[in-house]
């Protein structure tokens, strides 16, 4: 399947075909791919919780205002944003060892971090800032996810995230750890559901201004 193929296949699943499992290398698979994607400074701030214990799942579907494609999906991922990604902790175990190969020197590795820790301040200055870099952040994190379980066979649907102070109690998600969306995935079974309308290129797009 080349990509357009691949984009074009990949619907949001309403349902799923039950008792269908997935495997820790199933999903490691996909994740090999999903953790490729670009972000800001490359600090990654994604991090993601892998739900395939049915009591559990069924947890997360009473918080979800029960939905039934939360019981039939094979899993139900946690797509959480790391505040921690912004710390010069886990700063330098991104570029440390860049510097140590050489593949940076210590002028740019100096420099590198001294952006990155101006644009650390910037986020800490506002309480939203860094709730909207994670969100942005996250959601290109999600989207490749995405399609790279399409890519192996598996469909998915992105959902909000419902009674988050519940959902960090009963799953003790720690404070840095920000939840910022759900995705079900599985085998769907509706394989021929018709796409929603599209906006036509046009009303969305435009180029040089307004």
């Amino acid at each position: 399947m080349n990509f357009e193929e691949l984009v074009v296949s990949r619907h949001s699943a309403v349902n799923f075909v039950e008792d269908e499992k997935m495997t820790e290398e199933d999903f490691k698979k996909i994740f090999e791919l999903t953790k490729l994607a670009p972000s800001s400074y490359n600090l990654q701030f994604a991090h993601y919780m892998v739900i395939t214990d049915e009591t559990k799942k069924e947890r997360v579907k009473e918080l979800s205002h029960h939905q039934y494609k939360i019981h039939t999906a094979s899993a139900v991922v946690i797509v959480m944003g790391n505040k921690n990604s912004i710390e010069m902790p886990e700063v330098e175990k991104i570029y440390g060892p860049l510097k140590m190969l050489k593949i940076m020197d210590e002028l740019d590795y100096k420099m590198t971090m001294e952006m990155i820790s101006g644009y650390a301040e910037g986020l800490k200055s506002s309480p939203n800032e860094l709730d909207v870099e994670m969100a942005r952040n996250v959601g290109i994190h999600a989207m490749l996810f995405m399609l790279s379980a399409k890519h192996f066979g598996f469909d998915t649907c992105p959902m909000h995230v419902h009674h988050v102070d519940e959902l960090r109690e009963e799953f003790t998600i720690p404070d840095h750890l920000s939840p910022v969306m759900m995705i079900t995935i599985g085998k769907s079974v509706d394989k021929v559901r018709s796409r929603g309308y599209r906006k036509p290129v046009g009303e969305f797009v435009n180029f040089n201004g307004f």
